[in-house]
């Protein structure tokens, strides 16, 4: 049986599902890249030098672009030798105005939110003007100007969004703005320097809220980290079935309940606490 590649919507977090089967015997390791129309690979987070458990394996892409035709490639390996590969083409059309800020440490805290401004790109360069006496124009010496900062503002409507956006860019670890071409950003890998959380509507009551985000743009961080993990959690399956024999007749598969968000639920505890 050959290896064969399956893209298809998971539409939770707008990720990509990718179901790589006929997995040979002996096989121990795969990795799944993407390449985008200007030739550019990435490997996909979680599934770069993963372990081959049993012969189906599923991955997912939460930083796949928006309105761009893909071509995902699996190649499997046996040691050192390639015993089988894949490949299909995936297109994950959004056209919505929300962008979405994607947590690459816990890729299922990401979230949609609407942008209010990121106005300009401040790309700063190292550079060093020598003046010299009975010349005119200085000796300039410089070299490549470094990635662009710039400040971010989003919304948020509920606490519950507040709270994501808080363990998001309080975690340490940079995250993905995710948006479609249209909107002039595409996916964008950016650093926290500092943020502002702003109650911008004075009632105590109103949820709303500004993140007034300070960033830097960086590289994308090493696909073969942050492996993202499934968001559904023994807690929340005990709460929901009574017993394993409603849980068998109600889900089809592991993946299918791993992968099953917990409606009404923010997967983060807010912080700080707001009950002491």
């Amino acid at each position: 049986m050959a290896v064969t590649l399956t893209a298809t919507l998971d539409a939770g977090r707008l990720a990509a599902r990718l179901q790589v089967d006929g997995v040979p015997a002996g096989a121990d390791t795969y990795t799944i890249t993407r390449t985008s129309p200007s030739g550019s690979k990435a490997g996909v987070r979680g599934a770069v030098n993963a372990t081959v458990a049993i012969p189906t394996q599923i991955a997912r892409d939460y930083e796949l672009p928006f309105d761009v035709a893909l071509t995902y490639t699996v190649t499997v390996y046996d040691g050192a030798t390639v015993v089988g590969t894949a490949t299909t083409t995936f297109t994950l059309t959004y056209g919505e105005c929300p962008a979405w800020l994607v947590d690459l440490a816990r890729p299922t805290n990401s979230l949609p939110l609407t942008i209010e401004s990121m106005d300009e790109l401040q790309f700063a360069a190292a550079v060093g003007v020598h003046r010299i006496l009975n010349r005119r124009a200085p000796v300039l010496t410089s070299l490549p100007a470094w990635t662009p900062s710039s400040e971010l503002i989003v919304l948020t409507d509920t606490l519950g969004e507040r709270d994501q956006t808080r363990a998001l860019l309080g975690s340490g670890y940079p995250f993905l703005l995710r948006t479609t071409p249209a909107q002039g950003i595409g996916n964008m890998y950016l650093g926290v320097t500092d943020f502002t959380e702003e109650r911008f509507l004075r009632p105590g009551v109103a949820p709303e809220r500004r993140f007034k985000i300070e960033v830097v743009q960086v590289e994308r961080p090493d696909p073969s980290i942050y492996v993202p993990l499934a968001p559904n959690t023994y807690a929340n399956v005990k709460a929901t079935f009574a017993t394993y024999a409603a849980l068998k007749a109600a889900v089809g598969t592991y993946d299918q309940l791993a992968y099953t968000y917990p409606a009404g639920t923010n997967p983060v505890t807010p912080w700080l606490p707001d009950d002491v």
